[in-house]
């Protein structure tokens, strides 16, 4: 970095707390926003500006969050002074301001800083000044609060700070926007003279992309709105793009010599099981199933997610997956993230299987130290065809006999380098991924960009109807009314409430305090209430889920550790307590508790006091919505993307522009295209693909330094 021209020791650290220990760093340091600075007004405009009146319309320029008209003007400082607050006598402490006067042949405008007064050394009489932001009426008076402002040299600093949409960076501590431009656009200079092409022509002519040179310099100082954005997509597509290859890459090493175990299909066990069923799979169930057996038997290591919206069927899919892996003589482990999801896979594995000489065995962490023992030598010996577990089925002291199929449940938050390690269980293991959280298919592209992907969108047929309203405080009795009389017929309720205890800094309702006041309320006088939360023992929860599922206790009290896979047909109505505090997908994982059986189910947001009017407005939205996919991307959208990559490890690369949601097309095209190359060797082929094929090597081998 010290190749620049103003770059000492104290700046190059500032630098790193931004990332950017390189020129490379910079160049793709991009701006958060853009100034029009192509349009320089003259200060005796102003007031047509603001009030009305000009040739141009009321509002010239671009318009703020406020709404007032945003210009530019050059001038030259007249003069500067500090003052206390308007309207009232100045005390001690009080905050100053600062205003400045600039004028330009026509005229003369005010700057307002308020809190400013620090910045007064900055504005000598005599300075050229650009002046770039809102105009603001004071008592008829046209000002500038609190504006960008950039002091200049000469006429070529001038014309280089004007005339174009100029960036506004993200900056730290010891950093200005001025100093951070020079260092950019020195940077692009460098670049221009030595720097090289990293997309190969044939890919930017199918797409209509520009150069890379160009790209950089058009993001950074973009002449128009429109070559910013054709500069926007270069750099997104290679984003990208790149992280497919890097994926491909990384699938393609760890497949490298290696065979899958080819898996009997069609077999005895598969084929009673599914006979057996008391219901027929949906088209989605058998698209989904044809694809997961055409990788078993295909001879090359699966590694899929099936994804499916809540209640969709996921697991009976997954359980003829195993009983075919039984019919070839190979064992399967099945994963759960809790103890109460992995009893309930246990549960309806075995009813579904053991009838036909498929008994699982479950592992968890509450079992006698015998029983464990004894569950430890049926995986050993191989008289155990199928595992149920928590993570506690890949600590080292747990061997299989012969492991063939590895499924994840719920583990949507894992990395790629975590999944990789589950294949140390057994000779390449097939391994099948499950989530229940939608997942928009183009953000599922790039996050689980090494998985296959199969998708489950339809609920079976005989589920009952949800039906969701949006309600307050003040219905609570009524609510509670409703709720008792659906008791009376039999049904089953969960309350969610979204703390365990009460807190003194919080005003939401506890999880403990409402178990006790709902035990006490006379409308529930006849009925058991059960309480369930992360805290407690698991032989505490265990015991909790039992008499739930048994119907001995009515309602449960819960926490969100019922978000993911309880499953009681029984149950047909949900009371969420300010259920403004979650994301629309957590809202459609806990509606996916009830409506599981064959009842009418009712869901009630039970908002809290004081929700604003887009609060509540989102509620709205959910109630009218059940596709779980497309409330995954209202959710996106307004409550960001986070880390797409889910856990990312070192090497992978981060999004700085491409957006998954957004730039959907292009991440199939990406996908696409990636998965050519890979086909093809064209990454390994050198001339122009070879800067690609260093990036992929050195995130590569990051990748394996992460993984010891």
């Amino acid at each position: 970095m010290r190749l620049l021209a103003g770059v000492g020791e104290r700046n190059e650290e500032a630098l790193g707390n931004l990332g950017i220990r390189t020129l490379g760093d910079l160049l793709h340091h991009y701006p958060a926003r853009w100034v029009d600075r192509r349009q320089i007004r003259s200060m005796a405009d102003l007031p047509a500006i603001l009030f009305g009146g000009s040739p141009s319309g009321p509002l010239w320029g671009e318009a703020s969050g406020s709404g007032r008209p945003v210009v530019t003007v050059l001038g030259v400082v007249v003069g500067s002074r500090q003052a206390g607050p308007p309207g009232r006598r100045r005390g001690r402490g009080a905050p100053r301001r600062l205003e400045v006067t600039v004028r330009d042949e026509s005229g003369s405008c005010r700057l307002v800083f308020f809190g400013g007064a620090w910045r007064a050394s900055h504005f000598v009489p005599g300075a050229p000044l650009l002046v770039s932001g809102p105009l603001s009426d004071f008592y008829g008076k046209v000002q500038f609060q609190n504006p960008e402002y950039e002091i200049l040299g000469g006429e070529e600093e001038t014309a280089f700070h004007t005339g174009r949409l100029f960036p506004v960076y993200p900056l730290t501590k010891g950093l200005t926007q001025r100093r951070l431009r020079g260092w950019v656009a020195a940077a692009l200079d460098r670049f221009d003279r030595a720097g090289e092409e990293t997309l190969p022509e044939d890919l930017r002519k199918r797409y209509r992309l520009p150069p890379l040179k160009e790209a950089l310099r058009e993001i950074h100082f973009p002449p128009s709105p429109l070559r910013r954005a054709a500069a926007r997509r270069r750099l997104a597509f290679e984003e990208l793009f790149l992280d497919q290859l890097f994926m491909g890459a990384l699938r393609r090493r760890r497949d490298e010599g290696r065979k899958g175990r080819r898996v009997l299909v069609g077999g005895p066990a598969h084929r009673r099981i599914r006979a057996g069923l008391p219901f027929r799979l949906t088209s989605d169930q058998e698209a989904a199933l044809k694809e997961i057996l055409d990788d078993l038997s295909g001879g090359h290591p699966m590694n899929r997610l099936l994804q499916g919206d809540v209640g969709s069927g996921k697991t009976v899919v997954a359980l003829l997956a195993i009983a075919a892996v039984a019919d070839t003589g190979l064992q399967a482990a099945f994963m759960a993230p809790t103890e109460i999801l992995a009893e309930q896979h246990y549960r309806t594995l075995r009813t579904l299987a053991a009838p036909f000489g498929l008994d699982p065995r479950l592992l968890t962490g509450s079992l006698s130290a015998a029983a464990r023992k004894e569950v430890l030598r049926s995986y050993a010996d191989g008289s155990c065809p199928i595992a149920v577990g928590t993570h506690a089925l890949f600590q080292k002291s747990v061997r299989f006999f012969d492991l063939g199929l590895v499924i994840v449940d719920e583990q949507h938050r894992f990395g790629v380098l975590q999944r990789l390690a589950l294949w140390e269980k057994g000779d390449t293991p097939h391994v099948l991924v499950m989530s229940a959280t939608p997942i928009p298919r183009s953000l599922a592209l790039v996050r689980y960009a090494d998985l296959d992907l199969s998708v489950i969108r339809e609920r079976p047929a005989g589920r009952g109807k949800v039906v969701t309203r949006v309600t307050g405080e003040e219905n609570r009795e009524a609510v509670y009314a409703f709720l008792a009389d659906r008791l009376r017929e039999g049904r089953q309720a969960f309350v969610v409430y979204p703390l365990v205890e009460e807190s003194a800094k919080s005003d939401l309702s506890a999880a403990t305090t409402m178990a006790e006041v709902l035990r006490k309320h006379p409308r529930f006088a006849e009925f058991s209430v059960g309480l369930l939360h992360g805290q407690m023992r698991s032989e505490e929860k265990d015991e909790v889920m039992r008499s739930f599922l048994d119907g001995r206790c009515r309602i449960l009290v819960a926490t969100t550790v019922i978000e993911v896979g309880i499953d009681v047909p029984n149950a047909s109505f949900l009371i969420v307590e300010h259920p403004e505090r979650y994301g629309l997908s957590q809202l459609h994982q806990l509606r996916g508790r009830i409506g599981r059986g064959k009842h009418k189910s009712y869901c009630v947001l039970l908002a809290g006091p004081g929700v604003d009017g887009d609060a509540r407005r989102r509620l709205e939205i959910f109630a009218r919505t059940d596709d779980g996919f497309r409330l995954a991307e209202m959710d996106l959208q307004l409550r960001g993307q986070g880390d797409v990559g889910g856990t990312r490890q070192s090497g992978r690369p981060a999004y700085r522009l491409a957006d998954p949601i957004a730039d959907a097309a292009m991440v199939r095209e990406a996908r696409v295209r990636a998965k050519e190359a890979l086909e093809s060797g064209s990454l390994e082929s050198g001339g122009e693909w070879e800067p690609l094929r260093r990036q992929v090597r050195a995130m590569l081998e990051a990748s394996v330094a992460e993984a010891g």
